[in-house]
């Protein structure tokens, strides 16, 4: 697990960002749904109140994955058909996700490269 640790420790908000993705983009799809309200994805990380000592790779841990929750977003501006999405503010936070997304992607893959490279022998 030790080779893979940054790689493991991006998953979550890669999962995050994809999800989140998909939120935005359901947001976008129902503009002109009569009292349709904006949702988005939020994410929880949990930190254990009293940190276990592991002494064997299989004892359990105390740590919990990330929890993904879907939430209204209130907003100010609500129109005649009772919707709250503001497609400029949806695509505005579709760009923020996405460069969100390729920055968590790209320390990703660079230390699964890394990686590759020293089990190939061309570390440099």
């Amino acid at each position: 697990m030790g080779l893979f640790k940054t790689a493991d420790q991006l998953k979550p908000l890669i999962d995050y960002t994809w999800k989140r993705h998909k939120v935005l983009l359901s947001n976008i799809a129902n503009a002109d749904t009569p009292n349709y309200r904006r949702r988005d994805l939020v994410i929880k990380f949990e930190i254990p109140a009293v940190a276990l000592k592991r002494t064997r790779e299989k004892h359990l841990s105390n740590e919990r994955p990330p929890e993904l929750k879907v939430v209204e977003r209130k907003t100010g501006l609500i129109g005649n058909d009772k919707n709250n999405v503001s497609i400029e503010e949806e695509i505005s936070e579709l760009v923020k996700n996405r460069i969100a997304y390729e920055v968590y992607m790209r320390f990703a893959t660079g230390s699964l490269n890394t990686l590759n490279k020293v089990i190939k022998g061309r570390a440099e």
